[in-house]
């Protein structure tokens, strides 16, 4: 099989609208953004091109991540790249996208490959031979007989002993001389029948050996091969990984493992490289192009796991492309990380309720529950400032940065632990509102679905069946539009971003919360807010159902 080869059309696409926008001042921080409106153009305009030339691409089961770059050339004229994410395919080619960073050789151009695979193929042939299965097979059999066999003679034993033992009783009557010789003869027998037990035990559990052995032979060729394959795919791993260089406009060139080593990370990860932007930002360094605006977005069918919608934009994810943006960017004027500021500065926390045990307070939309790495201001750091004697770990439970609402907070020991054992035995009653971006068309009902961290893309969650730890969600539709819906939310188990990803998810509402910048369209806030907790008070027993005003409308 010979190599694939990238299409030979122009990369650049003239975009004759550029002029109707303007150009930003700098980049967007690639991993938490909104696109700039050129950006967004870009994008339309590719989606039109693909829906011409590439029209089964939106019905195929597997959707992917395409990006566009609009940049300038060093004639000063305007324009942008695309590209897709995933290693090079042929029925792709037709449109101009860029080149991957690095070719990776196929067939016999791969000889590295071509003995990983050979390896793999003599494991196959191993765990499929008539051989194996046969020495498997006949070792479960073996298994089987062989508890039934010890386990009748052991049965078999203990009636000759019961007799034994009657006979023993019988033999009291007897003369001296009778009853002595009896019990020898007894004795005599129970001593070889013993012998005999264990000789029988002996011969059937070397009959058993003697099968695993067979399996253990055949076994220990397999995993040798499987061990002599991990480590030649570790050797290739690092020679390909060496072979990804990466450029930026300082005219530095680090390849994969120097950049992911730099960012604290041993081994990078993989498919590291292969994603659209990395691909657009080579391309256009190595023109000598000005990058101007960055997006991606998602074409296709959606996945079962994270949330990606057909034709919505999407940040570039962090643990494949963080360590190689870093270092792509260097040299450009990027805007700092929004997740580093501090959106709840100026904010004031309102008290719902306080006595010397407990506060409830009302957080704002942007305000951290706790203490970040990088931002101190929390709901925790106010309430220590608020009272100075409080004791305990406080923070009783957690909502998002971006959701507002009600928050019980412990003042001492005592309440923290009552507070939490209520929160375990979910005896605590949590109400949430919030406005989805669109009409659902439901009037209540339960959403199950499982969740987990999605460790390419932190601190989102997506669905695992496999993995994923419960969660569940009861909903009731409160007001209805012809464009969203006021919908309230009670949550049972309380997983991280849980009501966002039953919301968002396509097996969930499949409709996002409004203004939610990880699972829908970013705006000026996301609507969900923490309306109304009932709970008992962990010193009185009193029942306290806190209620807050809805800070958003539909």
């Amino acid at each position: 099989m010979a190599a694939l080869s990238h299409s030979k059309k122009p990369k650049l696409v003239d975009l004759k609208t550029i002029r109707d926008f303007q150009i930003p001042e700098s980049f967007e921080y690639p991993h938490f953004y909104r696109p700039a409106p050129v950006a967004q153009e870009a994008a339309r305009d590719l989606q039109k091109r693909l829906k011409l030339e590439l029209p089964e691409l939106e019905n195929l089961s597997k959707g992917r991540m395409l990006g566009v770059l609009v940049v300038q050339t060093k004639e000063g004229a305007f324009g942008y790249l695309s590209a897709y994410s995933g290693e090079l395919q042929a029925e792709l080619e037709i449109m101009p996208f860029v080149p991957p960073v690095y070719q990776l050789p196929k067939g016999e151009n791969f000889p590295k490959m071509a003995q990983i695979n050979s390896i793999g193929k003599e494991v196959h042939t191993l765990e499929s031979s008539e051989g194996y299965i046969s020495a498997k097979i006949e070792l479960q059999q073996i298994l089987k007989e062989t508890e039934v066999n010890i386990l009748e003679a052991k049965k078999k034993a203990k009636i000759a002993k019961e007799k034994r033992d009657e006979l023993r009783i019988e033999a009291a009557g007897l003369p001296e001389n009778e009853r002595r010789n009896q019990l020898d003869q007894l004795n005599l027998e129970g001593a070889h029948h013993g012998m005999d037990l264990r000789r029988y035990i002996r011969s059937e559990n070397l009959k058993l050996e003697k099968a695993k052995e067979v399996v253990r032979e055949i076994e220990k060729h397999i995993n040798a091969l499987k061990v002599l394959r991990r480590e030649k795919s570790a050797e290739l791993q690092e020679v390909i990984f060496q072979s990804f260089v990466f450029m930026n406009k300082l005219g530095e060139r680090k390849n994969a493992m120097e950049v992911f080593n730099d960012f604290g990370v041993e081994v990078p990860p993989a498919g590291a490289g292969e994603c659209a932007a990395p691909k657009l930002f080579q391309y256009a360094f190595k023109h000598s192009m000005t990058p101007i605006a960055l997006a991606e977005f998602w074409w296709g069918a959606s996945p079962n796991s994270e949330i990606r919608e057909h034709g919505k934009f999407y940040p570039a994810c962090k643990r494949k492309c963080q360590p190689i943006l870093d270092h792509m960017l260097k040299g450009m004027q990027v805007k700092p990380n929004p997740l580093l500021e501090n959106f709840g500065e100026g904010k004031d926390l309102e008290v719902l309720f306080e006595d010397e045990h407990l506060v409830v307070v009302n957080k704002p939309s942007g305000m951290l529950s706790v203490s970040g790495r990088y931002i101190k201001d929390s709901v925790q750091t106010r309430v220590q400032q608020r009272y100075p004697k409080a004791t305990g770990p406080m923070i009783v439970h957690r909502l998002d940065q971006d959701t507002s609402g009600v928050m019980v907070v412990a003042l001492n020991k005592v309440s923290h632990k009552r507070l939490q054992q209520q929160f375990l035995e979910r005896s605590i009653q949590k109400t949430y509102m919030a406005i989805l971006e669109k009409p659902i068309h439901k009037s209540k009902g339960v959403i199950k679905l499982p969740l987990i961290l999605d460790i390419n893309n932190r601190p989102m969650q997506m669905v695992s069946y496999k993995h994923g730890k419960p969660a569940l969600t009861h909903y009731e539709v409160m007001e209805e539009s012809a464009l969203r819906t006021l919908i309230r939310l009670k949550p049972i188990t309380g997983r991280s971003h849980q009501l966002r990803v039953h919301c968002a998810h396509k097996l969930g509402l499949h409709a996002p919360i409004v203004g939610d910048n990880l699972y829908g369209t970013p705006e000026k806030r996301l609507c969900l807010h923490a309306q109304q907790i009932k709970f008992s008070h962990p010193i009185t027993g009193q029942t306290l159902h806190i209620k807050t005003d809805l800070p958003f409308s539909l």
